[in-house]
């Protein structure tokens, strides 16, 4: 069974589980992580252990990085065959009822690079998937990036991110709010990319996200014909998620460096 085939069944397989714990969100067991409005429930842990627990009986032999359960954390070299995993972004809007903006995300990275990539936001069943040099598609039909070139036309994600490092990015926000048409912020990464993918919106511009916030997101984008760069429009990867400012559709791309790249 192929990498792309393994993801779809997985996230097939955990939509029911995940929504019926949405209805049920008020009885969940939650904590707080590094501030008071990072989330952690009971849904997050169960999510990630069923879909490590899937991926690793095919594929045993390969290195799982996700961001729950101490599995957040990796040295050296990337490995040549590995796993990001989300399983829950958006808990803040999970745990609010703000749906269907959270969304379970999987990666699967050889040498560094997203080969495969699914998302699924489970309640409104959207599944969103990807592999490289195939395109990217979602329920079926195939994606391709918005064609708008001009800001003050464009719709643009800005995703303030945490209290603890905002105020390092608060000009290259303002400089996005002087400019842009329409200004949304979901406070989920994974809808920022697909929306970008999918031509919902024009840009989205994340501030500090992490490896598994953008594994899959990043090859939905590119393979939809959208570009994923730092500010100053330099090549990423996930492991260089840090460095990741702007997805955008190619239109677009250059004018969100030249506004941002002097900032960075």
């Amino acid at each position: 069974m192929d990498e792309i085939s393994v993801i779809e069944a997985v996230l097939k397989e955990l939509s029911a589980y995940v929504t019926d714990r949405f209805a049920d969100r008020a009885n969940l067991t939650v904590s707080t992580k590094a501030s008071p409005t990072d989330f952690l429930t009971e849904v997050d842990i169960a999510v990630q252990q069923k879909i490590i627990t899937h991926l690793g009986q095919v594929f045993p032999s390969d290195l799982f990085i996700a961001e729950e359960s101490g599995l957040d954390t990796f040295k050296g070299s990337p490995p040549t065959r590995c796993w990001m995993v989300d399983p829950i972004d958006g808990t803040q809007n999970f745990l609010r009822g703000l749906f269907p903006e959270f969304g379970i995300s999987i990666g699967f990275l050889s040498e560094g690079r997203t080969q495969a990539g699914g998302v699924l936001f489970p309640i409104s069943g959207d599944l969103f998937l990807s592999e490289r040099g195939s395109g990217s598609y979602r329920n079926g039909k195939r994606m391709s990036v918005s064609t708008i070139s001009k800001m003050e036309q464009a719709r643009v994600d800005i995703d303030f991110g945490a209290l603890s490092y905002r105020k390092d990015f608060r000009l290259h926000a303002q400089a996005m709010l002087d400019v842009v048409g329409q200004v949304r912020s979901y406070g989920c990464s994974v809808m920022g990319f697909c929306q970008v993918a999918d031509g919902q919106q024009d840009a989205y511009i994340p501030f500090g996200v992490k490896p598994w916030d953008v594994a899959a997101g990043m090859l939905l984008v590119e393979e939809a014909g959208g570009r994923v760069t730092s500010f100053k429009g330099e090549a990423v990867t996930p492991f260089l998620s840090d460095r990741i400012g702007i997805v955008s559709n190619k239109a677009l791309h250059q004018t969100c460096v030249d506004i941002l790249g002097v900032l960075a």
